[in-house]
């Protein structure tokens, strides 16, 4: 599946509702971060933004307080920096086995109320990084072989390649 593919995919399970996303200046964020954001995720902030409709997973939209910036005086605490850097510290403290990955490959794109993380690893091309999340509950990071639209795409369709996502509330969650 394209990221145009799953995004549209997405959209059509999920209806983004009027007014919900954001204009982000992606050539400052991106400066910022010293890297690019996948194309779908750009997609996905211009038509949800950081709204999307679950209570459990909350997206989050970058600025230009990177994991380095975080904790300086006036950044603000919550943001995709500040979520990266903890996914990093995460990564570095539970020592994930069977993923060739270094702490700073890390990036977060969501987190949920139960304190797991989404996230991508940024090694090749933006459209091509997978996601990875890790589960708060039993400690363990598990790797996806897809984008994050697609990764949404499949958990609302209650996709068995996503199985590990079971019990999240967005699991099987199509409106369509």
């Amino acid at each position: 599946m394209t990221t145009q593919d799953s995004l549209e995919t997405l959209m059509r399970l999920m209806p983004p509702r009027p007014g919900d996303g954001l204009t982000v200046d992606w050539a400052a964020v991106e400066a910022a971060w010293g890297l690019e954001f996948p194309p779908d995720f750009k997609g996905f902030v211009a038509r949800y933004g950081e709204d999307f409709p679950d209570e459990d997973l909350s997206v989050i939209v970058p600025t230009e307080v990177t994991p380095q910036t975080c904790d300086e005086p006036g950044a603000p605490m919550g943001g995709m920096g500040f979520i990266t850097a903890d996914a990093r510290a995460t990564w570095a403290i539970t020592e994930p086995t069977g993923l060739d990955a270094v702490p700073e490959d890390l990036v977060a794109w969501g987190a949920a109320s139960s304190a797991d993380l989404y996230c991508w690893l940024t090694q090749g091309e933006p459209a091509d990084w997978p996601v990875v999340v890790f589960s708060h509950g039993d400690d363990t990071w598990t790797r996806f072989g897809y984008g994050m639209t697609e990764f949404l795409c499949r958990v609302i369709q209650a996709d068995a390649g996503v199985q590990p996502m079971h019990d999240i509330p967005l699991w099987g969650r199509s409106v369509s």
